[in-house]
Order: C-alpha cells, then sequence, then structure tokens
C-alpha cells in the first residue's frame, strides 16, 4: 500500500508536471506565432521601404543629366576658355578650365559605353594629358602652348567621338562667342 502510494504520488506528481509543461509549451508557441506575425509584418514594412528607395532612384536616374548633357556643358566651357584666353585673361581661362575639368569628373562617373569605349577611360585619359598641358599653359599665360594644347585637346575628343561611332560630332575652334553677353577681356581697374 505504501508503495503504490508512492507510485500514485509519483504519477500525480509527474501528471501535475506535464501539465505544466504543456501550458508552458502552449505559450511558448502562442509568444513565437506573436513573434513571427511582427517578424512579418516588420518585413513586409521593410520590403515596402526597399521599394520605395528603387523606385525614388529609378526617378533620380531619370532625372540626371546623361553623356550629351555633359559634353554639351563641356563644349560651352571649351568655347569658353578659347575666349578667354584669346584674350590674355588667364584668370577666366583657369576658371573656365576648373568647370570644363569638374564636367568632365561629372561624365566620367556615369561610366558610360558607347559601342565598346569606355568614356570614363578616354575622359580620365583627356583630363590627365590634354587637359593637363592646358593648365600648364595658361599657368604659363602663352597663348601659343594654349593654341597647340587646345587643339590636341579637339583632337583627342574628335577622336574619340569618331571611335565611339558618333564621327559626325567633330569639335573645332569656335568662331564666334558662346554667350554674347560677357566680357573676356580683363577689365581695366
Amino acid at each position: 500500500m505504501k508503495y503504490s502510494a508512492y507510485v500514485f504520488g509519483g504519477l500525480a506528481l509527474c501528471l501535475i508536471v506535464i501539465v505544466i509543461l504543456f501550458g508552458k509549451v502552449s505559450s511558448l508557441g502562442t509568444e513565437v506565432r506573436d513573434l513571427n506575425q511582427r517578424n512579418d509584418r516588420a518585413f513586409a514594412t521593410l520590403q515596402d521601404s526597399v521599394k520605395r528607395a528603387q523606385a525614388d532612384l529609378a526617378i533620380a536616374k531619370e532625372s540626371m543629366p546623361g553623356l550629351g548633357e555633359y559634353m554639351t556643358t563641356i563644349q560651352l566651357h571649351a568655347g569658353k576658355l578659347w575666349f578667354a584666353a584669346k584674350a590674355s585673361n588667364w584668370e577666366l581661362s583657369q576658371y573656365e578650365l576648373d568647370e570644363l575639368k569638374e564636367t568632365m569628373e561629372a561624365a566620367k562617373a556615369l561610366n558610360a559605353e558607347k559601342n565598346g569605349v569606355k568614356i570614363s577611360n578616354v575622359l580620365d585619359s583627356v583630363l590627365q594629358t590634354q587637359v593637363a598641358q592646358l593648365a600648364e599653359s595658361i599657368k604659363r599665360k602663352s597663348p601659343a602652348e594654349f593654341q597647340k594644347s587646345y587643339d590636341e585637346t579637339l583632337s583627342a575628343c574628335n577622336g574619340c567621338h569618331a571611335e565611339a561611332g558618333y564621327k559626325f560630332i567633330h569639335i573645332v575652334r569656335p568662331s564666334s562667342p558662346p554667350v554674347t553677353n560677357q566680357r573676356w577681356e580683363m577689365s581695366a581697374k
């Protein structure tokens, strides 16, 4: 009898432990479901944020200037540079050269490729060679050196245009100022 009381007590204790464990497991299952639902909501929110960011990026890319816009700006600064140097306005020449370089750097960042020609590589090469020579000629205030390096720069540009399949774009020295509302000569002080 004493033995059966122990067995019965042990079974009752096991049954109590099982009921408590079942309750805990059930409670943990509810917590896990709640956590999964919160994670699912957070994941859905994150996915929505990523989709909005991708849409914003697409809009931003569409509104960014393309290679053609940068090349037109380069052409404008090159024309202004020509007239500034022809007027021996070396400060304006340096300014226009800096603007030219800045625009070339922005165009490089596009990493454009046209008909197998990596435009960024060509721009980098022109910046390091012909544009560097332009900078030296401006620093020396040498019209002859400037004209030579300017012509070499145009030649490099036209070579790239031809190689990239755009030989119909042929840049020459400007014959008239690109803008009519700017004085090229230094004003007397």
